[in-house]
């Protein structure tokens, strides 16, 4: 037995290391679209099932016998690709039968990686598929099915399993995936941390800072939540909880910081590269739209975050524990800085000059190694084995999801319930663009407490921006909505997989460390409605009108982000203080932009920030340690 598990272990790694290499080949050496989404998700979805963690006999058995259909069901489209084009609708034995084994073995890996509540959505999409012919029609009903179309549809159609999401992952996600890794083990990011505590000195305020602008600059190049939380949380947690931040507070920071890493151009998160398949844009022009927002979004979590660690007691002893505050010439001269202006440069400037995303990130990850070859953290070839292999192992959970995608994305595509929902969406909210933005957000809200951001934005992306983009809402405009909408899952109870993540580096309770980072990125619920009624601030429109829009919502959101941290201060006077202070900046930040409501907020901002700027002379320092 011990024998089998090691020769398991070997494969799981050459698969791992083989994910990577294909991804990188396939760049010059592209192979026909079917051809290569199908080996994509042989090489990932047999390391998946051959990475099983239980040394249990039977398991490793059954999962070997998994691995080994993966290899059949998916080898045969890969070699039998141009049969199975040309025979569409007239499916033989075969087809019927190892498309109903990939289906199995798709939920059997959605199960096993993403958990139940996501499997339960896969199912649901496919019970529709089935039996939707019998739901009337205000409730969506089809004129339903064979079993035959079905499963040839699901995975001999380039709409199904094999469709946009995994092509997406292949072409864009994979070569991203390498290139943080390769920023990690290049030693590139030790700058990020440097600079963070250049600009932000000592004291109490320091470390959350550093954390907010840290994770700033790894979201810029990694567009991941996760990995930016385990990227710099390992570094910044631990230094806030050492400067008396709370662990909760100090976990809520992180989580709320790595997940801007999705919003923050050049990279942004995975979603983006879904978006550009759906509304036809290029990247450079989701890089513009998203260069406020994204500003916006963590200049107002700098300020709650200075809100809340002012007032933490310094310790005396803190410099020394924290280190020196290192000087600019410190900084600049560490090869780690060239590394990351060089690598962050060539991948803006490639982008800027619409040249593809995948060139973009192959030559960033070149100049990246070309600038740390004679350097300490000069690229061996241990380190390219090792980035290999761990960036092959992020994407065999990426193949896993971008699989389940397509038995979602398939019965929308089949029953045509991506055309249907939208009108009687329309129905049901009575013409109400408003309407229709609170269900959609609801709905990514819900989604994404069961599956990746990606997930939840692709499904609400095809079922409900099109009833707001005929209700005359910007295509760009929607789909952003909806994008910010599904991140805001990430951070918020019951699951908020970066809160999760933060709270269980910190050790600290998870529900507290969610409730915190839903109050700390408020901005993720109320930007996307901005979005909508106030498109200025995706850079549409004159640029007076994007500055002057841009200057009322930094304004707006400074003055949510304050009132926010007083509610919980003092007596039942001293909590309505803050009132005044959050209903202006809404008014100011977030509804159509009609002059007279934002002169009613500006006052309402100003009579508020004299309240709370006179409790805070009147009670400075009154709040308990790290709150």
């Amino acid at each position: 037995m011990e024998g089998v598990l090691r020769l398991r272990r070997a494969l799981t790694v050459l698969a791992c290391v083989g994910l990577g290499t294909f991804a990188i080949a396939n760049v010059w050496y592209p192979l026909v679209p079917m051809q290569e989404r199908a080996l994509l998700a042989l090489i990932g979805l047999g390391a998946f099932f051959l990475s099983t963690r239980s040394e249990r006999p039977a398991v490793v058995i059954i999962d070997g016998v998994h691995a080994v259909l993966a290899v059949i069901v998916f080898g045969y489209v890969v070699l039998s690709w141009q049969e199975l084009l040309d025979r569409q609708g007239l499916p033989i034995a075969t087809d019927l039968v190892l498309g109903t084994i990939g289906v199995y073995l798709i939920l059997v890996a959605t199960v096993r990686s993403l958990g139940k509540s996501l499997a339960i959505v896969v199912g649901i999409f496919l019970l529709y598929t089935f039996f939707g012919q019998h739901l009337p029609n205000w409730l969506g009903g089809h004129r339903g099915y064979s079993l035959n179309r079905i499963f040839t549809f699901l995975y001999t159609n380039e709409n199904g399993i094999l469709g946009f999401a995994i092509d997406a992952s292949l072409k864009y996600m994979a070569l991203f995936v390498i290139l943080g890794r390769v920023l990690e083990h290049s030693g590139t990011l030790k700058f990020i941390i440097g600079l963070a505590r250049l600009l932000f000195g000592s004291g109490t305020t320091s470390p959350p800072l550093v954390c907010v602008f840290s994770s700033a600059l790894v979201g810029m190049v990694s567009g991941s939540s996760m990995g930016s939380v385990y990227i710099s949380g390992n570094i910044t947690i631990p230094m806030m909880k050492q400067a008396g931040l709370k662990p909760a507070l100090a976990a809520a920071i992180e989580a709320t910081a790595a997940n801007g890493a999705q919003i923050m151009p050049p990279v942004l998160g995975f979603a983006v590269f879904f978006m550009i398949y759906l509304i036809g844009v290029s990247y450079t022009d989701v890089i513009y739209a998203a260069a406020i927002p994204g500003t916006l979004y963590f200049f107002t979590l700098g300020v709650a975050v200075w809100s809340r660690a002012r007032r933490v007691p310094a310790r005396p002893d803190l410099e020394s524990i924290l280190g020196a505050r290192p000087s600019l010439r410190q900084v600049l001269v560490d090869p780690s800085a060239l590394s990351f202006v060089a690598t962050a440069g060539t991948l803006t400037w490639f982008l800027v000059e619409r040249d593809s995303l995948q060139i973009s990130a192959v030559y960033a990850m070149l100049v990246c190694l070309a600038v740390t070859a004679f350097g300490r953290d000069r690229y061996t070839p241990r380190k390219v084995f090792d980035t290999l292999h761990e960036s092959g192992r992020e994407l065999v959970e990426i193949v896993v999801v971008t699989l389940a995608l397509g038995l979602i994305t398939g019965p929308i595509l089949l029953t045509g319930l991506g055309t249907k929902l939208p009108a009687l969406m329309i129905a049901w909210a009575d013409g109400s663009v408003t309407m229709l933005l609170i269900t959609a957000f609801i709905a990514c809200m819900i989604l994404g407490t069961g599956m990746p951001t990606s997930m939840a934005y692709v499904i609400v992306a095809l079922l409900i921006t099109i009833p707001i983009t005929q209700l005359g809402v910007p295509k760009l405009s929607a789909h952003m909505f909806v994008f910010y909408a599904a991140l805001a899952a990430m951070i918020t109870p019951p699951v908020g997989l970066t809160s999760y993540a933060a709270a269980t580096i910190a050790k600290a309770d998870y529900w507290e460390t969610g409730w915190l980072a839903s109050v700390l990125g408020m901005v993720k619920y109320l930007v996307p409605f901005a979005f909508v009624y106030r498109p200025e601030l995706l850079m549409m429109g004159g640029a007076l009108q994007i500055v002057a829009v841009t200057a009322l919502t930094t304004i707006g959101l400074f003055a949510m982000a304050i009132a926010l941290d007083q509610f919980h201060r003092g007596d039942v006077t001293g909590l309505c203080r803050p009132i005044p202070l959050l209903v202006g900046g809404f008014l100011v930040a977030v509804p159509p932009l009609d002059w007279t409501v934002v002169g009613i907020g500006l006052a309402t901002t100003l009579a508020g920030a004299a309240l709370v700027a006179k409790r805070w002379r009147g009670r400075a320092g009154d709040r308990p340690p790290g709150a």
